[in-house]
């Protein structure tokens, strides 16, 4: 989806709002959430023989694979090394001797493995163990690695949507490490940009930030290249799902965006149980004497895709690629629709006039994604945060679409092993964690939800509308649906067609 809010709504946001002054969902994390490291740099880092400064960066965060102690301050081996080509052998000297690791792909794994801050001093965590339980080699005192460095000496990175800033000094913090030159670039249409740069035969950039939806345009353009061999850290299912095409994967994803239903502290004085329903979501709105009860973008597939899973169709897109718009769940959220917009219930909207509304106190409840907390927080709105509601008592909840962001090399890339370098930095949990947390975003990589605040209600709320969620799908019949139901949903909401017209018109327009 788009950036957070448009300049219009902010600017009645700033109107009407008085700025925070207490602490609310998605601040960044306290340092009290972090823990202590007590650990001095005592660690002597070569490469090659050649001696190697100390970290310039604080450690952040990162997981240990311990149930008892999830996290710890420390770095992930490929922070503290120059970015390789290959590598073949990592020498430690321990507190009970010295040791090694050979390994003809130890290049690929250097994010994976881990130095933490422990008893006064630092253990090497390594992955040849169990997957998840790394072996723990304690008191580590020297650190020397041998292999190819990359050749290459600059990379251009394209960004986009919420935390551009936080990116571009989360990639330059890396690049200084890695002592390479990084020209991070902000394109708020990335896919169109690089479709026409592409046929234009302009320099491409070596590294974009994608979203899942835009896989099928870029891989007809012959844009990007396939990163199966990358060693990436475990991504959800629905994560690692969100950038598969024909059997490829083509980006490392970095984060979701989830849909939650936020609702006026003002209006709504309770917040709704886990468990309520559609039904009880129209009561409160009535009751909330708001002048509109229920307010989304009720035109746009992205937010009428999750009543059609949550009046029973099993996912968005079929095995057979298909967006099946003759299932029953299709009539069933379309009749929703209709008669919550004719018993004054919700009134469908654009953005700019929802985010109006709700800023204004004006609407009690809207449908907006994670996104859009933060920048709620950062204004002062009084609001809280609900998962989506079931559909009846004790049935299928409405399905929260996952809008996954992810990194993809392109074909043209000038510097290929940098940039598969910086997507495995920009995969690690640490990284994930730390700016995904104060952007009100998911991470993807499932060892980051180890590294967030524990007892955060926000998280549990995130948590939940993630368990429940779909991603939004790499496949060419979502886009098409996407562009036809546009229309079409704006005529059937405003009586101009009715719904066997709709489903109709929409069953030709995909060939169903």
């Amino acid at each position: 989806m788009g950036r957070t809010v448009s300049a219009i709504a902010a600017f009645i946001y700033a109107c009407v709002l008085c700025p925070a002054s207490a602490p609310g969902p998605f601040a960044a994390p306290s340092a009290a959430a972090a823990p202590a490291s007590g650990a001095a740099w005592t660690v002597a880092l070569s490469f090659n023989g050649a001696a190697l400064p100390a970290p310039a960066s604080a450690p952040r965060p990162v997981p240990t694979g311990s149930a008892a102690a999830p996290a710890a301050l420390g770095y992930g081996l490929g922070e503290l090394f120059p970015p390789q080509l290959e590598a073949w052998r990592l020498e430690y000297d321990g507190r009970s001797g010295p040791g090694s690791v050979e390994a003809d792909d130890l290049g690929e794994r250097l994010y994976g493995i881990r130095l933490v801050a422990a008893d006064g001093g630092w253990d090497l965590l390594l992955d040849r163990a169990a997957p998840g339980k790394p072996e723990r080699i304690r008191g580590v005192s020297r650190l020397g690695l041998y292999g190819d460095r990359c050749p290459e000496g600059s990379l251009e990175v394209w960004v986009s949507w919420e935390g551009v800033p936080e990116l571009k000094a989360e990639i330059a913090a890396w690049a200084r490490r890695a002592g390479v030159a990084a020209k991070v670039v902000d394109v708020p249409s990335i896919k169109s940009k690089l479709v026409t740069v592409l046929r234009g035969g302009g320099r491409m950039p070596d590294l974009a930030m994608v979203q899942s939806d835009y896989l099928p345009d870029l891989v007809a353009a012959g844009a990007l290249q396939p990163i199966d061999g990358l060693r990436l850290p475990e991504a959800s299912g629905k994560g690692s799902g969100a950038f598969r095409l024909g059997g490829r994967l083509l980006a490392s994803p970095f984060y979701c965006d989830a849909q939650l239903v936020y609702y006026s502290t003002e209006l709504v004085r309770s917040a709704p149980p886990a468990d309520w329903c559609l039904a009880d979501m129209a009561r409160t709105a009535a009751a909330s004497g708001a002048r509109v009860g229920a307010a989304w973008n009720a035109y746009s597939a992205y937010w009428f895709l999750p009543f059609v899973v949550g009046f029973g169709k099993d996912g968005v897109v079929g095995a057979d690629g298909r967006m099946d718009v003759r299932h029953p769940a299709y009539a069933a959220a379309l009749g929703f629709l209709r008669d919550s917009v004719a018993s004054g219930f919700m009134a469908p909207m654009e953005r700019d006039a929802m985010m109006a509304y709700f800023a204004s106190g004006k609407a009690a409840f809207i449908l907006s994604g994670s996104y859009s907390a933060p920048e709620f927080k950062r204004l002062g709105l009084p609001f809280g945060v609900a998962p989506y509601p079931l559909v009846s008592p004790g049935g299928k909840r409405v399905a929260p679409m996952l809008d996954y962001k992810g990194w993809a090399v392109t074909r043209s890339a000038g510097s290929p092993a940098l940039a598969r370098r910086l997507v495995q930095y920009l995969s690690s949990a640490a990284v994930q964690a730390s700016f995904c947390y104060p952007q009100g975003k998911l991470p993807a990589n499932d060892d980051a939800w180890d590294l967030l605040p524990a007892g955060d209600p926000y998280l549990e709320t995130l948590r939940a509308s993630y368990d429940a969620g779909v991603a939004i799908p790499p496949a060419p019949a979502y886009g098409e649906f996407k562009n036809a139901s546009w229309k079409l949903l704006r005529l059937f909401l405003d009586g101009s067609i009715d719904q066997k017209e709709t489903i109709d018109s929409l069953a030709t327009i995909l060939g169903e």
